[in-house]
């Protein structure tokens, strides 16, 4: 078994495996298509980093939505601004990270 780098990610794979662990890419199935001349397809889609943006953007949407919804409500209660701030920032960011992962699927 040797390792031979990934033709989609360029990390070292070895040559026994049908897919890359890093980005996904069918290993058997490359080396058949380079050899055929034909473009290569990917596994996955999406890639790992922008699945961990679309995580990190709903874990701060919900924080900011729990913290603003948790907080007493009253006459002498000054609310925080920080809770809606969170949610207005994580609903950005994932709507970012939604144009992003479309803008790069062709």
């Amino acid at each position: 078994m040797a390792l031979i780098d990934c033709p989609e990610c360029g990390k070292k794979v070895s040559d026994a495996a049908t897919s890359c662990p890093n980005c996904g890419i069918g290993i058997a199935s490359a080396r058949e298509t380079q050899a055929a001349g034909t473009p290569l397809t990917t596994i996955q889609e999406t890639g790992k980093r922008l699945k961990l943006h679309t995580i990190g953007a709903v874990l701060l949407l919900l924080v900011g939505a729990i913290w603003f919804f948790s907080q007493p409500t009253g006459i002498e209660q000054h609310a925080s601004p920080w809770p809606p701030l969170l949610m207005f920032l994580g609903l950005t960011w994932y709507l970012v990270t939604k144009l992003r992962i479309w803008w790069h699927h062709k």
